[in-house]
């Protein structure tokens, strides 16, 4: 006895050692994309890969935070409205920079001094420097740009705007200034003190833009930044204004919140049945503390197995992976109930089906962390584990620790006995069941599984999106190229598409790097266009029209004509906005990368076809290949349910022959077929955690399986006792999730719960027609 309890120490002392050696903070994520990250890398190379899990960490981070105030439809109220607005967005703005749940905090197009640097440097260039549209004017009819420029001077629009006819007469250098912030300028009202003051409808607003804190899971329930957003729009709302706050960030973490919350109700109803089960059965505190025990040297293992094989673990693995006391808590109540047995321990007649259980049921979950798909391998990862050291504390602690009164346990007397046919035909029918429910299903795979928004999120997202349609989506472009020009060359190939996309409605906006540091030779056709114009006759009319004399027109014309220069790629960069320097990636492996973002997506635009042709340029689109991982792991996952089956049996064959296979596989195939009918019909369509609960509700009807067909007459009510404690303990515990808010988890216990009752419902049948029928 001494020496299984030593073996267990040792075996304990080794795992804690190595988790203890691989344990780091961050261990428990929340990010959603963290989830597929090894897909949204699939096909790439390592400095590739990294640009995009860069990249993808930049959008999942952001938030936006707009500042509104309604006013009064009155000439003067945005005049006198603006100055308020703008205040109260500086305010805003230092209240968020205090904060520890945000970081990165922007608000301003840029301080005087910023711009006037930006200006100064890009200056001496203004004869190589073009928007796109400028570009395309100058091209296609330059002359109607001088016409169009002498008319707006001599109309009433121009009076109060300050003209450099010197420098930049037709406003090509403002323009190349400005393009940066070109889809929203349309809608700036006032611009006070670098604050740029929007205005839509009745409707004046702001906005300040920041990245979320990464989000620690430690201990109680955290949720700083929906704290922040509550507090910050309570000061808002005192002021007559409206804080809208919209980013993944606050989905991720009103989830955690509620994954955190569900873990401790679901664990807490479950040691409560626990606890009085255990208590009304075995009537000692014993029996209670070694199956605590046991579940929790099962959840601890599952979680240091994770730490040390995988790294990290996904919060939804976590609350998938605590059902794994459902099942180690079958391990202790066979042993227990099987020590109920009058006359001495007889410990070695329950050792083979506890064996078997184990092995049918790590299988199936061991098959999950063969798969590619992260919160699968975690799964799989921590209940296999989990269920391993469950075994392993109940069959090396409990025959020394487990003390207990026998006693005699009878049900043959009252149970009722139904005919030999009773149980196939139950599982012809659910087996049925299964086979209409594969006719009727649907599949469903989206983003949404993972999180139900509250209503106050949706609908600050749709305001947002009703004032801001050019927010950035989640989507982008990577470009690679091998050097710094060569990437700018690309990301002017790609704008020319994106430009076309604009016209026709499918894209409102995007913003790249090239736009403020052009290639070179995009500067050098800039230069010569602009050099051809300047030396136009066009050009010579304008300033005559004007009123300058020939001789300072001349002086005027030659200032115009400037050299083309070259400045280094790094000085260029360093002299850019923040928001336009995030775009750069950097050079690695001899490759450099950068970023292009797109706004306001239509369902007509099609990225992949704008990349297609274009070297070293893909287009990146995380929620789409999360969705299309979620249907390939789905699909993978029910092909592999046939294929565990029928290793199980195999397995099983190696005891119990292929009869007696034959006859335990039966129950966990009904289960699962009563269970995935279930899901087909009442749900709204299958996904990836339906097929996942499947699995456990293989190993569940396994394990009943294993148990009864081993039973014996004498034995058999003492088994029948431990099944129906283990699965009443199962459904109470956690066909609770079937209640939870997130639709994945919700989707996970309904299936669960489903096959949990049928798996009790067939045990009942083979005890009822079987053992206590007289027919084994």
């Amino acid at each position: 006895m001494m020496g299984r309890v030593l073996l267990w120490l040792l075996l304990s002392g080794v795992l804690a050692a190595v988790t203890a050696l691989r344990f780091h903070d961050g261990w428990l994520q929340t990010d959603i994309v963290a989830l597929a990250e090894q897909e949204l890398a699939a096909g790439l190379d390592r400095g590739t890969a990294t640009a995009v899990k860069k990249a993808n960490h930049q959008f999942q981070q952001s938030l936006v935070w707009l500042l509104a105030l309604e006013i009064p439809d009155t000439g003067d109220a945005s005049a006198r409205a603006a100055p308020q607005l703008a205040t109260a967005t500086a305010q805003l703005a230092q209240q968020l920079a205090s904060s520890s749940a945000v970081t990165d905090t922007t608000y301003r197009w840029g301080d005087d001094r910023e711009r006037a640097a930006l200006w100064q440097f890009l200056q001496p260039l203004r004869g190589q420097l073009l928007t796109a549209a400028d570009r395309q004017q100058l091209q296609q009819d330059s002359p109607l740009l001088a016409q169009q420029q002498l008319q707006f001077i001599f109309s009433p629009q121009s009076a109060g705007i300050q003209l450099d006819l010197e420098r930049d007469p037709f406003f090509t250098f403002q323009h190349f200034l400005t393009a940066e912030n070109a889809a929203l300028s349309e809608r700036v009202s006032a611009l006070l003190d670098n604050i740029p003051v929007y205005q839509q409808g009745n409707v004046l607003f702001t906005l300040v833009r920041s990245q979320a804190s990464p989000l620690e899971m430690r201990g109680s329930i955290h949720t700083p930044l929906l704290q922040l957003r509550e507090q910050l729009q309570q000061w808002a709302a005192a002021r007559d204004m409206q804080l809208l706050v919209a980013g993944a960030p606050l989905h991720s973490e009103y989830a955690a919140a509620g994954a955190q919350r569900e873990i401790r109700t679901i664990g807490g109803f479950s040691l409560l049945a626990i606890l009085l089960l255990c208590l009304f059965t075995f009537r000692s505190l014993r029996p209670l503390l070694l199956c605590l025990f046991a579940i929790a040297s099962g959840i601890a293992s599952g979680v240091a197995a994770v730490i040390v094989l995988l790294g990290q673990m996904h919060i939804l693995a976590f609350v998938f992976g605590t059902t794994v006391t459902g099942l180690a808590i079958d391990y202790a109540f066979h042993f227990i109930c099987n020590r109920l047995r009058p006359g001495p321990a007889r410990d070695q007649d329950i050792m083979p089906g506890l064996l078997l259980g184990l092995l049918s049921s790590c299988l199936a979950f061991f098959a999950l962390a063969l798969t590619p798909f992260p919160l699968l391998q975690q799964m799989g990862v921590f209940v296999g584990f989990g269920l391993l050291g469950a075994w392993l504390t109940v069959v090396l602690l409990f025959p020394a620790l487990l003390r207990i009164r026998p006693r005699p346990v009878d049900f043959s007397r009252v149970y009722p006995r139904l005919p030999r046919w009773s149980y196939p035909l139950a599982v012809t029918l659910m087996v049925a069941a299964g086979a209409v429910g594969m006719v009727v299903a649907t599949p469903a795979n989206d983003l949404r599984l993972f999180y139900q928004p509250p209503p106050s999120l949706q609908s600050d997202e749709q305001q947002i999106n009703a004032l801001l349609p050019v927010r950035p989506a989640s989507s982008y472009f990577l470009v690679r190229g091998s050097d710094e020009n060569a990437v700018l060359e690309r990301e002017a190939a790609l704008a020319a598409r994106l430009q076309g996309a604009r016209a026709r409605g499918a894209l409102g906006g995007y913003s790249a790097l090239s736009e403020l540091l052009p290639a070179e030779s995009v500067q050098q056709q800039n230069h010569a266009l602009l050099d051809d114009f300047y030396r136009s006759s066009q050009v010579r009319d304008f300033y005559l029209q004007l009123g300058y004399p020939a001789p300072e027109v001349d002086r005027l014309l030659e200032g115009l004509r400037r050299p083309l220069e070259t400045v280094a790629f790094s000085q260029w960069l360093s002299q850019l906005p923040e928001t336009q320097r995030q775009l750069w990636l950097g050079c690695e492996v001899a490759e450099c990368r950068s970023l292009v973002r797109i706004f306001g997506v239509t369902a007509d635009f099609d990225g992949t076809a704008l990349a297609d042709g274009l070297s070293g340029t893909s287009f990146h689109n995380p929620p789409a290949t999360i969705a299309a991982v979620l249907e390939k792991q789905r699909d993978q996952l029910l092909l592999l349910l046939p294929l565990v089956l029928l290793i199980a049996t195999a397995v099983i064959a190696l005891r119990a022959g292929w009869r007696g296979a034959l006859a335990i596989a039966g129950l966990p195939l009904a289960a699962v077929s009563c269970a995935f009918a279930a899901a087909a019909i009442f749900g709204a369509g299958i996904n990836l955690f339906h097929v996942a609960a499947l699995l456990l509700v293989f190993g569940i009807g396994v394990d009943y399986a294993v148990f009864g067909y081993f039973s014996h007459r004498q034995e058999a009510s003492y088994t029948l006792l431990a099944i129906a404690l283990a699965g009443v303990t199962t459904l109470l515990g956690f066909g609770l999730l079937a209640l939870s808010q997130t639709p994945a988890i919700a989707d996970f216990g309904f299936t669960l719960a489903v096959g949990t009752v049928a798996t009790l419902v067939l045990a009942a049948l083979i005890f009822s027609s079987g053992i206590f029928g007289g027919n084994r």
